[in-house]
């Protein structure tokens, strides 16, 4: 039996070089492709809208200038604006509450269905600082509601209310617990994550610090 299964182990075939070669290709070009794919859509998507715009306003254009065709520099600066314009409206309204609890309902009910819709608004939301990495917002919570602060890093925004927050343990950061609490029991510091760490891994040394740190106005998402 010994000898019958050393010899099949023998025969069976090993995975070629060129086939490892191929497989860590695809790997990587679909780990590339995810990544840009969202910035071509988004590309994609206002390169439609302002081809629109420029549709619309280009036969006003030619009714107030028969020269019109000498002006497309204009008209693009133009279109340019007003889809800018368009944008900044949206962000304004966005800005709203009612306007955004609007937002969510239409998010939910159709956008979320679309496929690579939460894919383009992370990027989106990552490219312009909207949306903050885990372990980027440095807080001292109050976890319990007893005065106690604790030196945490917010993980995720659960809602408006509601924050996730790690709080490692001295002097081992890898080791700590995780929070569910509401806004009001945080306190957000205008301070790098790397001093906040500093002071965990040297068991309080240099706290002053995270006390000394302006208090950053708390940013809903």
């Amino acid at each position: 039996m010994t000898q019958n299964t050393s010899l099949q182990n023998q025969e069976k075939p090993q995975p070629s070089e060129s086939f490892w070669t191929k497989t860590f290709l695809i790997k990587t070009l679909l780990n590339g492709l995810l990544i840009i794919l969202p910035t071509i859509i988004i590309l994609f998507l206002l390169s439609l809208i302002f081809k629109f715009v420029f549709n619309v306003i280009s036969p006003i254009s030619s009714i107030l200038d028969k020269n019109a065709d000498s002006h497309t520099w204009f008209i693009n600066f133009l279109a340019l604006l007003i889809l800018l314009v368009i944008i900044f409206l949206i962000g304004l309204i966005m800005r709203a509450r009612r306007g955004k609890s609007y937002f969510k309902v239409f998010e939910m009910k159709y956008l979320s269905q679309i496929p690579l819709y939460s894919s383009v608004k992370d990027t989106v939301a990552q490219f312009s600082g909207l949306k903050k990495m885990p372990f980027s917002q440095v807080v001292l919570v109050d976890a319990y509601n007893t005065g106690v602060l604790l030196t945490g890093f917010i993980t995720e925004s659960v809602s408006n209310n509601i924050y996730t927050v790690f709080v490692p343990t001295a002097p081992n950061p890898m080791n700590g617990n995780i929070y569910h609490v509401p806004a009001s029991q945080l306190k957000f510091l205008d301070i790098e994550p790397e001093q906040a760490m500093r002071t965990i891994v040297g068991m309080g040394t240099g706290s002053s610090k995270l006390f000394s740190a302006k208090e950053r106005a708390q940013e809903s998402s």
